[in-house]
């Protein structure tokens, strides 16, 4: 391919596909009706795909067109990705780098193929393709905030038998958004916190084929950048694979054989990268992990694994009494007192904030945190227009001032969180993880609304101290107000459809778990929520409507009420 054609691409690519910077793409309104539920499958075989190798005498836009379409299901398979190799010439696909970069297509390339003649021997096929996501070679997956249309090319050849092949084609694979997931395997790599007790996750798309290989050299490669200060790596320097495979034996076990460095891992930090490998790999029970030097098993000490993110506890609300406000457990469709019962009065609640401990925080009016206690109130900060707290595991508590976040730590003081990403946006809602490792924001700057989500940088004393480059999360939704985690890598967002409506969505932080496209996607309601709380785990998602109407989701068309006269409601953190 000509390098004036690469150059267009590639500038096209810079310019489409989101990466982690401060205003990378403007949101735009999301479109279409409310819609909810997926199926996956695990891979392209498993959808009865008959994937062919070229016709004799097909036209070029055909060879393109077979080329592609079963490139797509390659990762799954080493029999189709064979296929794929026949429409190309050996040269064209020895050099070809299929994951330098997927491209993630709403709908196959409108293909313009040069004109030939029977005496032509090279021909060119340009595609206009419509980009809505993308993975990078490390299978990182980046929504747009928009799709946008990219040119693709292929150079064809005819050979002496009088058949066309492809002769030059770009690094990288095209992939149907609706067959993503069957051709890659999105994958959670769990990292432990620094103190041991947490998993924090970081999605992978891995090709289906060989996605527990993928996976285990990026456990072994340690922490991406982002989270190299927030999450900590147990395997020692030169520790590798030892073959260039992870496998499953029969009776379910995963044979990880790595190089001898492994041997000088203390036995505690073994039993950890044990423990770590098992929860990125085994996917569900029954599964364990062996782990060997060469072809020698090593010994592993059992050892307490680490938590998943996970939210503890129920979700307190604010009701509105004839004698005042009071504070009230929320326990499936009810609410009930409090295990021990918190004084409100003289208080404007207006936001409520839970520890895991069961500590309570409210926001009075707009203007000051207070903490709730059997020691009585106490005054943690005071600000024009706080945003509504958030509380980690740490009993660290969040909030902020425009585009200054504050912390109030638990032994007294508050102290700022530097981040200069957001010196030019000011934060209209924040969240911190279960695990204390992450946080999201909704931020309002010059683009708009926008979501992000970045790891949280503590000292010794696990005092926050600054936040790593943001990724951006929910893309092509406009207008984010607020933000929960609802899963360990999803967040629920509280935005304005086009006409002005709010409404639910969900969005992955690496591509939405439970989906074959990853894509941001609207939740139905029966109301318009004002305000929304999620939990990770089994806690269901709460709405609050503007009239003071509690609702709890039960599936995705049932929302019964849980009260009326309801101010604010959250989970602990």
């Amino acid at each position: 391919m000509n390098h004036g054609i690469r150059r267009r691409l590639a500038r096209a690519l810079c310019a489409a596909v989101l990466v982690s910077s401060v205003g990378a793409c403007a949101s735009i309104p999301t479109t279409g009706g409310v819609m909810e539920g997926s199926a996956e499958v695990d891979s392209a075989s498993d959808l009865g795909f008959d994937v062919q190798g070229p016709a004799m005498d097909a036209s070029p836009e055909q060879i393109v067109q077979g080329f592609v379409s079963a490139a797509q299901f390659g990762p799954a398979s080493a029999a189709t990705l064979d296929i794929a190799k026949e429409y190309t010439t050996p040269v064209a696909w020895s050099a070809w780098d299929e994951y330098t970069q997927v491209l993630v297509l709403s709908e196959y390339p409108r293909w313009t193929v040069e004109e030939f003649d029977e005496s032509t021997v090279e021909t060119s096929v340009r595609g206009e393709a419509t980009v809505v996501a993308s993975l990078d070679e490390s299978g990182v997956y980046s929504e747009l905030a928009e799709p946008s249309v990219v040119e693709v090319a292929f150079d064809l050849t005819r050979g002496d038998d009088g058949q066309w092949r492809i002769s030059g084609l770009e690094d990288g694979m095209l992939v149907l958004a609706d067959f993503l997931g069957n051709a890659f395997h999105r994958t959670s790599l769990y990292y432990p916190t620094s103190d041991r007790e947490w998993w924090v996750p970081d999605v992978r798309w891995y090709p289906g084929q060989s996605w527990r290989t993928g996976a285990t050299q990026a456990i072994l490669d340690g922490p991406p950048e982002r989270l190299a200060q927030s999450t900590i790596s147990v395997v020692p320097d030169g520790a590798t694979l030892a073959i260039d495979a992870v496998t499953v034996a029969d009776d379910g076990t995963i044979d990880v054989s790595l190089t001898s460095a492994i041997t000088t891992a203390p036995p505690d930090d073994r039993a950890l990268l044990v423990a770590q490998l098992e929860a990125t790999l085994r996917e569900g029970d029954g599964r364990t992990v062996v782990l060997s030097s060469g072809t020698s098993p090593l010994a592993a000490t059992s050892a307490a694994e680490p938590s998943r993110p996970v939210t503890v506890g129920d979700a307190v609300a604010v009701l509105d009494t004839e004698e005042g406000q009071a504070l009230r457990r929320v326990v499936g469709r009810e609410l009930t007192d409090l295990a021990e019962p918190q004084d409100v009065a003289g208080l404007d609640v207006t936001a409520v904030a839970v520890g895991t401990g069961g500590s309570i925080v409210v926001r009075d009016g707009s203007v000051r945190l207070v903490r709730l206690g059997e020691e009585g109130r106490s005054e943690l900060l005071a600000g024009p227009e706080l945003v509504p707290p958030s509380v980690d595991r740490f009993g660290t508590v969040w909030t902020a001032v425009g585009g200054d976040l504050r912390v109030a730590l638990p032994t007294g003081g508050v102290v700022p969180v530097e981040a200069e990403w957001l010196a030019d946006l000011s934060v209209r809602s924040l969240r911190v993880a279960p695990e204390g490792a992450r946080i999201a924001l909704v931020t309002d700057g010059p683009d708009g609304p926008e979501v992000w989500v970045a790891a949280i940088e503590r000292d010794a004393e696990d005092v926050p101290t600054g936040l790593s480059a943001p990724v951006r999360v929910g893309g092509p939704v406009a207008s984010a107000e607020a933000v929960d985690w609802s899963e360990e890598s999803t967040l629920q967002l509280l935005a304005r459809d086009p006409d002005g409506t709010r409404g639910l969505f969900a969005a992955g932080v690496g591509g939405l778990a439970g989906s074959n496209d990853g894509l941001t996607r609207p939740l139905a309601t029966t109301a318009v929520p004002t305000a929304l709380a999620a939990g990770v785990g089994a806690s269901p998602t709460l709405a609050l409507d503007a009239d003071g109407t509690l609702f709890v989701r039960q599936s995705a068309a049932l929302w019964p009420v849980v009260s009326e006269d309801v101010v604010a409601v959250a989970y602990p953190g």
